[in-house]
């Protein structure tokens, strides 16, 4: 095989390879248009709700521990005031991400 056939095999399948991933692109982009993008605001919605349970739940926690159980007349307070806590360490957080 001289060295015209050889580079006219490697042109090909340089061009066959290049079609193949094109096509892939295409099609993993039609893919995530039609299945994936419809069905992000609905799981960011569900990652949403499952945060704010664990939030809930470790702020019964916290309280149960301190000894305010749910029920006691100071356990909607302390939830309040571990919520206010949590905002203000977000806050902090968030600014300190934005000051790089």
């Amino acid at each position: 095989m001289n060295s015209s056939k050889l580079l006219a095999v490697a042109s090909r399948l340089y061009v066959d390879v290049e079609i193949g991933l094109w096509a892939a692109l295409l099609a993993f982009v039609l893919f995530f248009a039609v299945v994936i993008a419809p069905a992000m605001p609905e799981a960011r919605t569900h990652a949403e709700l499952l945060r704010a349970q664990e939030i809930a739940a470790e702020h019964d926690y916290y309280c149960e521990k301190f000894g305010m159980p749910e029920g006691n007349p100071g356990h909607a307070q302390c939830v309040l005031d571990l919520g206010a806590f949590r905002a203000k360490i977000e806050k902090r957080f968030a600014d300190e991400i934005s000051s790089f």
